[in-house]
């Protein structure tokens, strides 16, 4: 009797690009998935603004070293995000034939029906079917034991409760106002005060200079302990939110909201304002298409699904997650392993 083969492990190509919060969330389902996965860190050329209906399936849009990256033996699977990788993905599916299966996280900016799963959130136009799974925050990657020990000493000097102010940047229809930011930070010093807590405030790469040099400066003069934690750290940023009793943090980021929710402490958004072309769209919305979105995304849709859910607030009763923080992670990684034993009914293209 011949005994049976083991049956093989499948491959899983993690594909980062240029921005840390879209990879955090390629990362966070490929460790949810326990399988082995290589990262593929790609760069892109001139190429890469062509919309991605316009490119098809090549790798065109890669520089020399990236096509080198994704040659040679193709994986069992993909997990990509933003609408760079999509002519990749395309790319390496006709390529393996349709052996090789591909999740896309966010909106890819062309129909679902060209992988075999989007996982997108509110905020995306991404219409509902059987290739689409909606979530209703983006995925997530906590703190590592190594971060925590080495980080816990640094935040030992301020007192909880510790208030956390996490602060975005600009986007393409909305803008973070200097003087919304000092605001924030005078009321959560008065609330620190009143309880003998501690502020902390963490910047992200995308925080424009004059508002980081306005919250540091602000902070000199704060009353109560209060560290300012630079994009790199130290202290690393996701142990910050793991030992923050309550957070804030400024409304244009879909990622850092998450970040926040999934830490099961209580959050309050920062209201951020509209640029003049995000005036005028909205206007023209609302006179042309009542209830439509701004594409390709629409913050709005997402503020209102996190706030109906609970998860967050703008106001000062700082609404958490009554439930707990959610692990989506292991929810779209229990979809794909059933997709790759084959349970999935559904095929892309």
């Amino acid at each position: 009797m011949i005994d049976k083969m083991p049956a093989r492990r499948p491959r899983v190509w993690a594909l980062l690009g240029a921005h840390q919060g879209d990879n955090n969330q390629v990362l966070a389902l490929a460790e949810a998935l326990a399988l082995p996965f290589e990262r593929k860190n790609l760069t892109y050329n001139r190429w890469r603004h062509f919309q991605p209906w316009l490119l098809g399936a090549t790798f065109r849009s890669l520089t020399k070293e990236s096509r080198d990256l994704v040659s040679g033996d193709l994986p069992d699977l993909t997990i990509s995000t933003g609408h760079r990788s999509v002519p990749v993905v395309r790319a390496i599916r006709r390529r393996s034939a349709g052996r090789t299966r591909s999740v896309h996280l966010g909106y890819p900016r062309i129909s679902p029906v060209h992988f075999d799963l989007v996982v997108a959130t509110a905020e995306y136009p991404v219409p509902r079917g059987p290739h689409v799974m909606q979530i209703p925050l983006a995925l997530t990657r906590g703190p590592t034991l190594a971060n925590e020990r080495d980080d816990d000493q640094l935040l030992c000097p301020f007192p909880r409760p510790r208030r956390l102010l996490i602060l975005g940047g600009p986007t393409l229809y909305w803008r973070l106002d200097p003087n919304d930011v000092l605001s924030a930070i005078s009321q959560l010093e008065n609330e620190a005060a009143a309880d003998s807590g501690s502020l902390l405030v963490v910047a992200s790469p995308r925080t424009p200079r004059v508002i980081l040099s306005a919250a540091q400066k602000r902070l000199v003069d704060c009353q109560v302990p209060s560290l300012f934690v630079a994009t790199d750290g130290p202290p690393n940023y996701r142990t910050v939110l793991a030992n923050a009793d309550a957070i804030f943090v400024t409304a244009d980021s879909v990622a850092m909201i998450s970040d926040a929710v999934s830490t099961g402490q209580p959050v309050s958004l920062v209201p951020i304002r509209p640029t003049r072309l995000g005036s005028a769209y909205m206007a023209t919305i609302k006179l042309l298409m009542p209830g439509g979105r701004m594409y390709p995304r629409d913050l709005r849709h997402f503020w209102k699904e996190v706030t109906r859910c609970g998860f967050a607030s703008f106001s000062e009763s700082h609404l958490g997650n009554a439930n707990g923080p959610l692990d989506l992670s292991a929810r779209v990684a229990e979809r794909i392993r059933g997709m790759l034993a084959g349970e999935d009914s559904v095929k892309s293209e």
